[in-house]
Parts: structure tokens; sequence; C-alpha cells
């Protein structure tokens, strides 16, 4: 019965016309409680139980914490009930039990439990007087925090409650009978379908739960059977998403993208902690085996992320960040915004998207079987991950025989790598920190852009810094590596976790629009390990993120673009907004780590395209720098490298003049034969980029193979090889 009963908490949601709230119990009324010596009647949470026997006091009861009505004797656990009349079951909509607890508890109406906490066992299993919990919980009101929630609607107010008398019924436990705290503060308040008064005004802290009739963002909906979601391992729960053609959504509709079972947990190092609490979640069939599905569109796979945006107030800095990414040809995690309600509480808009892994559709690396250990099959694929060490999911990996730094393993799984495969990718990063040591570490044959594929850091580097994201190259990193056979170059990426990005961060001096980010190195066990600092002070590695930076900012990175991805996500989102920070009302507070505190959703959003704006401003005046060395005007005519190399079917030539010149820029293939002209006339000095698209003069497209173009200046003439793939 109870577990149907949870059911219809989470799916049902059957909604009435409602006017107001009112409390009807207070922590403070007068309760019978017992601080038990042995286990009460199994019927003491029923209405029809003698209590007469039980002292009576007032509410809360407990010990230690100073917010106690009723001080009790150290104890393993108190119980406590008090009546309440219901004059007319019809004017109840909904209802919500309001808990402030030390440690666990377990609540009742009418003898049928409504909601317990989750270090407490399953659902509807018996919890004897003298057990402990799991794990301990502080409680939150007596420190100025909110009391957790529990929302009951009507046909569950309608199967339980009667007109008359009622018992509402807590038993609250403590963490062992040595505990220096015990506390059990509960409140009962319903709402009203029209303006008739039962009962009290709630108090002031009561958050009204969000409500509504549609949406235009998927619904996801998740029943974990009354089990609250630790931190590890996954939980066992059901969910559904609502996502109609129409783009109307309501939460009675029909589970039309996915009607199934899922394994559930927290996710995040500090961020699992914030009230909206991020998830992870993998989808399973019916013998909680893997189930790959696609969800709203997306590949299929069974890992997923129910991301929170916290801190970032506009909500949508994640989203654009890896939209970005992904328009320049560089993976990053797909996502979509969505609204979730978890056991029957709405909890405000989160962003699914997936989880970072080897797949054909996420990090396309070969798979890597624990029976490939030698020759080309242990070489790949890999994927490691900067990070804090041995936390979360970075239970394992090594550190940097030269600076310390760890490397993190993160495909394959810790508990998955052999002996054999962890030696060879200890080996291969040692070889390669010894190459970014060497003298020769910038030589095209022998240094870095041998082990590198620099284009992917380059492209990494340039979301990072344009975002100006703090956790950059220190947490939150990725780099991978494929077989031999395939690559054996070093790929970085994907991008992650941009919530303190885009001026949303008030340390590392992130907040400001100037500054590199790889020009600053935090105090701490976090640094950043050396060798990205060797990327950056080679100069031919500026000049490619130059020109690559020259290329993206007049399509993908300028204003206009990214300001339309901005103006499409806050359009999307829609009235979604104000029932987000109806039920998180933070908007004129600070939440770490917020550099600038703005009282409206409007103005978030004027600030980060404010932000965005002056960066990239700061970004075209430094990168100018970059491509005369930083310090002086080119006195030299100079042809740069072609990007990409290789290329198909397009790759961007620059070059600089120092005066006014007849230029000419050609391609020829490898016979010297002219294929087509580029520039043929008199420019202006400066530094100019043009593309070729691997067509002759004619239009024509050419075939496969190693071209040459040839810039002629008066006297100056250089030359430089393209390849064209098919």
């Amino acid at each position: 019965m109870l577990k149907i009963i949870i059911i219809t908490l989470a799916f049902t949601h059957t909604l009435l016309s409602q006017d107001h709230w009112e409390t009807a119990i207070f922590a403070n009324d007068y309760w019978s409680y017992l601080v038990p010596e042995s286990e009460p009647e199994s019927t003491w949470n029923e209405i029809s139980f003698d209590d007469s026997n039980w002292d009576v006091g007032v509410g809360g009861f407990g010990y230690g914490d100073g917010d106690d009505g009723t001080i009790t004797d150290q104890a393993i656990s108190v119980y406590f009930r008090t009546n309440f009349e219901v004059e007319d079951l019809t004017k109840l909509s909904s209802a919500v039990v309001s808990a402030d607890y030390d440690d666990g508890f377990i609540a009742y109406l009418n003898g049928v439990e409504i909601g317990r906490s989750y270090n407490l066992p399953e659902v509807g299993s018996f919890v004897p007087f003298d057990s402990g919990t799991s794990y301990d919980h502080e409680a939150s009101l007596y420190s100025g925090g909110l009391p957790e929630s529990i929302y009951i609607d009507s046909l569950v107010i309608n199967d339980i409650m009667i007109e008359g008398q009622n018992v509402f019924a807590v038993q609250i436990h403590n963490v062992s009978s040595s505990s220096s705290d015990l506390s059990g503060n509960f409140y009962l308040t319903f709402g009203i379908v029209d303006d008739s008064q039962f009962y009290s005004t709630p108090p002031s802290w009561f958050q009204e739960p969000v409500v509504f009739n549609e949406s235009n963002l998927p619904l996801v909906v998740i029943d974990t059977y009354g089990v609250g979601i630790p931190d590890e391992p996954r939980i066992p729960a059901y969910m559904g998403i609502i996502n109609n053609e129409s783009g109307d959504n309501h939460i009675n509709d029909e589970f039309n993208d996915y009607n199934g079972n899922i394994t559930i947990e927290r996710r995040g190092n500090s961020s699992q902690w914030n009230d909206k609490t991020p998830y992870r979640f993998e989808t399973v069939d019916n013998l909680g085996e893997n189930n790959n599905v696609e969800l709203l569109g997306m590949p299929e796979e069974n890992d997923w992320v129910l991301y929170a945006p916290w801190q970032d107030k506009s909500l949508i800095r994640n989203a654009l960040a890896y939209q970005l990414s992904n328009e320049i040809g560089r993976y990053a995690s797909k996502c979509r915004f969505v609204e979730l309600y978890l056991n029957d509480e709405y909890q405000g808009i989160y962003v699914l998207m997936e989880k970072i892994k080897r797949d054909e559709n996420r990090v396309n690396i070969s798979k890597l079987n624990a029976d490939e250990i030698s020759g080309d099959a242990v070489t790949g694929g890999y994927i490691l991950k900067f990070d804090w060490y041995f936390t979360g999911d970075n239970i394992g990996g090594f550190q940097s025989p030269n600076d310390g730094i760890s490397y993190n393993y993160h495909y394959p799984k810790p508990s998955d790598i052999v002996p054999e495969q962890e030696e060879y990718i200890q080996n291969y990063i040692e070889e390669f920190e010894s190459i970014m040591l060497s003298d020769d570490y910038s030589n095209e044959t022998i240094g870095y852009p041998s082990v590198m594929n620099v284009e992917s850091f380059v492209d990494f580097i340039l979301i990072q810094e344009f975002a100006k994201n703090v956790d950059a190259y220190r947490l939150s990193t990725y780099i991978s590596k494929d077989k031999e056979s395939v690559d054996n170059r070093l790929t970085a990426g994907p991008v992650w976790d941009f919530n303190h990005g885009f001026g949303n961060c008030d340390y590392g001096e992130t907040w400001e629009t100037d500054n590199w980010l790889l020009e600053y190195n935090p105090e701490g066990g976090d640094q950043m390990a050396f060798w990205w600092e060797l990327l950056w002070q080679d100069e031919n590695f500026n000049l490619k993120l130059s020109q690559r930076y020259s290329e993206l900012r007049s399509n993908i990175l300028s204003e206009q673009h990214i300001f339309t991805i901005i103006d499409s996500a806050v359009s999307h989102l829609g009235e979604a907004i104000d029932r987000n920070f109806a039920k998180w009302p933070i908007l004129g507070n600070y939440v770490w780590p917020n550099y600038y505190v703005f009282e409206t959703y409007e103005e978030e959003v004027s600030y980060l395209k404010s932000w965005i704006t002056q960066r990239l401003a700061w970004m075209d005046s430094e990168i100018l720098l970059l491509e005369t060395d930083r310090s002086t005007i080119l006195k030299d005519f100079k042809l740069h490298h072609a990007y990409p190399n290789p290329f198909n079917p397009i790759t961007s030539i620059s070059y600089e003049l120092s005066t006014i010149s007849k230029v000419k820029l050609a391609i020829y293939d490898i016979l010297g034969k002219e294929i087509s002209i580029l520039v043929n006339n008199k420019q202006s000095p400066g530094f100019k980029i043009v593309q070729w698209d691997a067509t002759n003069q004619k239009g024509q497209g050419v075939s496969a193979g190693v071209y040459l173009y040839s810039i002629e200046i008066d006297n100056f003439r250089d030359s430089k090889k393209v390849i064209l793939l098919k």
C-alpha cells in the first residue's frame, strides 16, 4: 500500500484550484511524546491508539541544539503525535509536511507513512526504537535554514484522511545513543481551495510548493520510493519524461520520452551540497542492467547527468559553452533544459546532459578491454582527468614524476583498468612530459607537435580563456589518447563545468575581463600541470592560437552569434525562470562564488552579455599583440602555417605585411603547377587572412594530396605545405 501511495505522490499530480495556505500543526504545539525504553505498540501512530499514558509537552523534542520546546533525556529515539480536526475534506487541495530534524525521521498520517529521511532503511520497512541512522543530519531552522518539505496531493489526502479527528505522528532517530544532540520540529500545512478559514497563518519561512498547469520545457519526474538520494552508491528509482510535440507539457500527461527504471546518486564535489542538488543517473532495465536509450533526441546511452544551475543565476553558462565548443568542431556534452519533479516536489530548471564517457557519440576513442594488455591494443583509448585527487569519481590515478600533478583515471574506470594498461599510460605521460621538458620541446618533428593534437589544445584553450573559467586546466579538465594505430597524440577536451565562468567568480581575478588564465597560477595543491604554461610560452603555439581566434571571431565567436544563443535560451526557458526562482529565491542574494549580485534575472543576463563583450574586446587587442610577438610591430613580411592542416574542405592562410605592398598568394601542386590565385593586388600593412576551399581557378574541386601555398611580395617570397584530406 505504501509503495502505491508513494508512486501516486510522484506521478499523478492532480491539482485543484487553491486560494491560500494554512498551518494546522506547528512544532511548538502540544504533543504527546514517548522516550521509549522498549518497542511501542505497533498502533502508536494510528488515531485509535490511546496515548494517555504518554507525556505531554511543547514541541520540538530533543536536546543539545537549543531549538527544543521539550528537552528530553539523551536517547536513541523519540516518538510524538498530535491530533487535528478536518471540517471539510473537499476544501483541502494539498498538504506540505515541513520536517526539521537531527538525525532521521519517519512521518505518518493516520498510521500511513508519508515520508522518511534517507539515512533510514527503505520506505515501508520497520525501524526499531533502538536503531540509529546510517549517518547524521543537522537541523536547519535554528541556524536560519529551511526545513525539508514533503508535498502531498489531493488524491493522497482523500485516500488517508477523514473528516473529523486525524493524527499526525513522527518517530525521530539519533545517529547513536551517545550523540550530543537530537531534534524533531514538524509542521503540517494545507492548501485551501477557497477563502475558508480553518487553521492559522503559516510560519514566515514557509514556501509554497510550485505548481503549474503547463511548461514548454520537457518535464522530468523521478520517484525514489521515499528514499533520499545519497552521494553513493546509486539507488533504484523510477523516471518518466514528458515531451509533447506541441511543446505544451503537463505534469499529468503520459510519459512519452522515457518511462522506466534508473539508478541515481548525487554528483559533484562541492556542488552536491547545494540546496539545489545535481544528480547522475543511469537508465536500466527491469533487471537493473544498463539500458541504452535516447533521451530528448540525444544519442543512445545509459549514463546521464542532471546538472542543477545554482551559482549561475543566468542558468545558461554551461549550455552556452558546450554549444560553442560543439560549433567549433570539438565535442562537448549535448544538453537539454528541463524542469524536474523529484518525489513529488518541484525542483526547478535543470539541464539534462550527457556524462563525459567513451562512446562513438561522445568521446570517440577506441574501446579498451581488460584483456588488451600488449602491442597496439594496450595503447588506447584512455581518458584522463585533472581534478581533486581521490574524491568523487576521481578514485584512482597517478602523479607526475616532475611536478606531482594528479592524472586521474576516467576511462577505463579505476576499478576496470589493469596493471599493464596503467603501466602503459603512465609511461606515455612520463615520455610526453620529458619531451615538454627538453630544449627542443617546440620542434615540429621531435617536440610536442609529434605527440599532441595541437589544434585540439588551441580550441580548448580558446574556449576556456574566453569564458575565463577559474577551474580550467586545474579541475574538471579532460585529455584523451586513442590507440597508436588510430592517433598516437594527446587530445584536449571535452570542456566541462562553466558555472563559475563568464565573470561569475569572486576569486582568482576571474571577474575581470582582462588577463589570461594561463598566466594565473593559484597557490595550493590544485596547480596546473607545468606543460600548459610551456605551450603558452611557445611562439608557434601562440601563432596558431591567434590564427584560430581570428577565424572564429568572424562567426562563431562574434557577439552577434553568441547573443543569439543567449537570447534563444532565455526565450526557451520562458515562464520556467519565474518558477525556478520561486522555488529557489536566490536572486538578490550572494551565492558562492558570485562576484556580482543582481536583484533580477534580466540583470543577470545583461551582465553576462556585458562581460562577454568586454572580454572579447580585450582578447581582440591582446591577440593583436600575439600576432606581433606581444612586443614589437612587425618589421618583416611573414607567411604563417595554414590552419587547420591537414584540412577538409577549407583551410585558412594568414600572412603579415610591414608596408603597403603588391601581394600574390597562390596555390601550387607538388609539381609546381599553379592551381589557384587567392590574392593578387596591392594591400595595406597588417595581419591578413584568406581561405582556400580546395578548388582550382575554375571553381572545381581538386584531388586529395600535398599542395604548396606561396606568397610573393616584391623581392620577398615564401612557401609552405598544406595537406588536403578526402
